[in-house]
């Protein structure tokens, strides 16, 4: 059973038991503070659990996709083990105050021993030693003995530090003896750290909301929330002790090894090629999901998976980096999530950026590293580590792990001592400086709202660590500093000798001191000289245009779409603005257009802008909008454009809407579940994308030789002709397979074994080839000796019976065939496929497999 099967076959017996299916929310949650990914599938339940809102029904169940790797409770440092990943799949049931710990126990009991039909005698239940009513229920009404309950104190749940939490009660699967921890006998609750027992399900049972204060209040209603690894599960019923061997990780695998140097026999490689395909995952679904590597937040968790898969992919020499895995993962999983084919492109050039990015301080620093393992004496000292994590970027935990492979610990202590060194210096300089609100330095006054060109004072001067810059202050400064989605202004300053470039335009954090990153390319810049500081006015002119733009845009949705549409961020920048929103789904045709209509009838009717500063409380009286989860003032400014569109902003904006000349929407997509982004351009921008567009357009005419506006219909009878073709391309595969399963295979007997072969020509797919395998085995050996059928492309063999009680494995074969062509093959011992790299040496694949077999007959 392949996991596509396991992950429908939960959901579809839940629905039949009067579960409502949901879909599988975003890994970025959008309203909830406590955590920054989808941690658990839960989580984007909990308004349900708390009872702030009705849920959809009072039983649901999901396949929700998550992630854990930001935080002190992921499992990043064990990634490439058997059962540890940053990315998981979690199947799930909850019950919001219907059934309670009774039926959840028997539904659990029930798909686990009839629907995936697993031994009942292979089930060990685990329940908190003070549960006793759970415990009573798996051995009074499920009938497992009481000596097969393990009592373990981790049975208690809850996702944070606050929030709903309960007891949970495991149910783990007993793999068989002797475990890896090298006793015959072990339980659940010996904590041995060995491979016999997986935990494979975990039903929560929550009663109470968890405060600030420690305190526990009852929920509203008690709740069932159920999590099953889909990763686990599937590595249960495939037989086999580790998830990278299940078909959701094998191809993946595969792929990486295929591409590298190091042998995958080595544990060592083994665990890095593992590392490399869950890697790929976690960031692929990340990126997908609207994540980009940063130093901050989330994007610091994206940068952190990417930099480890980078060390691992140079210690097996890979090649393509993690991006050239991408078609792997989409073979996999892009059925199941659709988002994954359509940001391919772009998931691919964020893996490759980061991985270039990285690339040379890699080098670098890894060398740095092996300089201070083979020096450490068994410790590698906190502030060396500290110089690699500042100097080259490696973050601690990949030191810490790095290092413990070579049996050398890290003084983590002396790390975060040198670290809080560091920022006590900076702090100390800032408060020398004035940043931090000294007398010295009071924040600087921006004047950039009326004038672009200024005299101003340079009161701070210093170069950047980076060596490529020099940060200034000035007083006063015409430079707006990034904010509100607005990027910062770029200039010039000049003075009697000397000339520089303003590149950026930042907040000091925490500050309202406005620091330029300038290259002065004549004379010297320093602290009490004055200058003339410029704006580049044809910038700050295109990037107004389109921050006033998202304010029409804003207004245009709520009209359209209602008032449910809620701002959730905004990128403004010379080129483009994209602009985020809440909505539950995409929007039609028609409402797009409707959306883009409104936007350049307000710039049509050239509205006048006015501006104000009010208090907060009485601006958001007068109906001015506030963006979701900004943090304002006592006093915020106040944009009005003719008293159609109002809200709080400290952006520059155009004094009249006609400025904008017209606005096109580009694109609208989702960027995750509940959150939806438009991509417009304005003014000479939209110009720009028109004529690009329309250049298109007029191309694509000539080349279906019709009229610009002919273009749409001609296409469309384009692709009923491509449809037609393909049904009558399918019909003859069709043909072409039943007069392959009407020819009956060769089958020759070798020694006890039945062997059976055909040799497929005309472009049989892998599937068709595994079909007629299945059928062939079933139709000529009744199930019992070996099936060997090859493609063009690829084989697969089956093996059952008396075959396989005689030791012959699938995967051997497989294997044994694919590497007679030039390919690589493997799979289970009852089931396995490969590739056919020359089909002229699908003979010689075949003689292989018959000496395979006869050499097993033999023994």
């Amino acid at each position: 059973m392949r996991s596509p099967e396991i992950r429908e076959r939960f959901l579809h017996f839940f629905e039949d038991r009067g579960h409502h299916r949901l879909p599988s929310a975003s890994l970025v949650t959008h309203d909830d503070p406590s955590v920054l990914f989808t941690v658990a599938g839960m989580v984007p339940l909990k308004p349900y659990i708390l009872g702030v809102r009705t849920p959809p029904a009072a039983r649901v169940c999901s396949s929700q996709k998550c992630f854990r790797g930001s935080g002190m409770r992921d499992d990043i440092a064990e990634v490439g083990d058997t059962t540890h990943h940053t990315f998981f799949e979690m199947l799930g049931n909850w019950s919001f105050g219907d059934y309670f710990k009774e039926g959840a126990i028997d539904l659990a009991w029930e798909l686990l021993t009839k629907e995936f039909a697993l031994d009942p005698e292979r089930l060990w239940p685990s329940v908190h030693p003070t549960d006793r009513e759970s415990e009573d229920l798996w051995v009074e009404r499920i009938g497992v003995p009481r000596s097969r309950i393990a009592h373990l104190e981790e049975n208690w749940w809850q996702a944070g530090p606050t929030g709903p939490c309960g007891y949970d009660s495991e149910v783990y699967y007993d793999r068989g003896g002797p475990c890896s921890c090298g006793r015959s006998e072990c339980t659940p609750q010996d904590e041995c750290g060995g491979d016999r027992w997986v935990e494979i399900w975990n039903l929560v049972f929550m009663e109470f909301d968890q405060h600030d204060d420690g305190t526990r209040t009852p929920l509203p209603n008690p709740v069932v929330d159920t999590g099953m690894g889909l990763e686990r599960m599937a590595a249960v019923i495939q037989g086999v002790r580790s998830n990278y061997e299940t078909d959701l990780f094998k191809g993946i695998v595969d792929g990486f090894i295929s591409r590298g140097e190091a042998p995958p026999e080595e544990p060592r490689n083994r665990r890095s090629y593992n590392v490399l395909a869950d890697h790929l995952r976690s960031s692929a679904f990340l990126i997908a999901d609207g994540v980009v590597p940063s130093n901050e937040a989330r994007g610091y968790a994206l940068r952190r998976v990417i930099r480890r898969a980078a060390v691992h992919g140079r210690r097996v020499g890979l090649r393509g980096g993690l991006a050239a895995g991408l078609p792997d993962l989409v073979a996999v999983m892009g059925d199941a999530y659709p988002e994954l084919v359509e940001r391919q492109e772009h998931i691919a050039r964020a893996l490759r950026t980061e991985e270039g990015a990285f690339e040379q301080k890699l080098s670098e620093g890894a060398e740095r590293l092996e300089a201070l393992i083979a020096r450490s004496g068994g410790r590698i000292d906190g502030r060396d580590a500290f110089r690699l994590h500042d100097t080259y970027g490696f973050p601690i935990e990949l030191t810490v792990e790095l290092a413990r492979e070579r049996g050398v610990e890290v003084d983590i202590a002396g790390f975060h001592a040198a670290m809080e060194e560091q920022r006590s210096r900076s702090r100390a300089h800032l408060d020398r400086a004035g940043f931090t609100g000294g007398p010295q330095l009071p924040p600087s006054t921006f004047v950039g709202y009326e004038k672009l060109e200024v005299e101003a004072e340079v009161i701070w001067v210093q170069e950047s660590a980076s060596g490529d810059g020099v940060a200034v202050v000035l007083e006063p400064t015409p430079f707006y500093a990034e904010s509100g989605g607005q990027v910062g202004d770029h200039g010039t300053l000049q003075w009697d000798d000397g000339f520089a470039h303003v590149l950026d335009t930042q907040f000091m954090p925490g500050t309202e001191t406005r620091v330029s990153t300038v290259r002065v390319t004549r004379g010297h810049l320093r602290e009490g000289m004055h200058v003339l500081a410029a704006v580049d006015a044809s910038r700050r002119a295109q990037t107004a245009r389109h921050h006033s733009a998202t304010h029409l845009l804003h207004r245009a949705l709520k009209e359209v779409l209602g008032d449910e549409v809620v701002q959730r961020g905004s990128l403004v920048d010379p080129s483009h603005t994209t602009f985020d929103f809440s909505f539950g789904r995409a929007l039609s045709a028609g409402e797009a257009r409707d959306v883009q209509h409104r936007v350049n009838d307000a710039i049509r009717r050239d509205l006048q802008r006015t501006t104000q500063v009010l208090p907060v409380e009485e601006a958001r009286r007068t109906g001015a909008v506030a963006l979701f989860g900004e943090k304002y003032g006592e006093q915020v400014r106040v944009v009005d454009f003719g008293g159609w569109s109002r809200e709080l902003c400290g952006g520059t904006h155009v004094n009249r809407t006609g400025e904008l000349g017209a606005a096109i929407i580009v694109s609208e997509s989702s960027i995750g579940q509940g959150t939806r982004r438009i991509d417009m351009v304005a003014g000479e921008a939209a110009e720009q994308y028109w004529t690009a567009v329309a250049s298109s357009l007029r191309e694509a005419a000539l080349q279906l030789r019709v009229k610009p506006e002919e273009v749409p219909e001609r296409i469309t009878a384009l692709q009923q002709q491509v449809r037609t073709l393909q049904r009558e391309l399918a019909g003859a595969k069709r043909t072409h397979a039943t007069n392959n399963l009407s020819q009956p295979p060769d089958v020759e007997e070798l020694g006890s074994v039945r062997f059976a072969h055909r040799i497929v020509d005309g472009g049989a797919a892998a599937e068709a080839v595994k079909v007629l395998a299945d059928d062939l085995f079933a139709e000529y050996l009744q199930a019992d000796g070996v099936v060997l059928v090859m493609g063009d492309g690829s084989l697969a063999v089956k093996v059952g019976g008396g075959a396989l009680r005689s030791g012959v494995r699938a995967g051997d074969l497989a294997r044994i065939a694919s590497e007679a062509t030039g390919g690589k093959g493997g799979g289970r011992p009852d089931f396995a496929a490969g590739s056919v790299a020359d089909p002229e040496k699908r003979g010689d694949a075949l003689d292989a497999v018959r000496r395979a077999l006869g050499a097993g007959a033999r023994q």
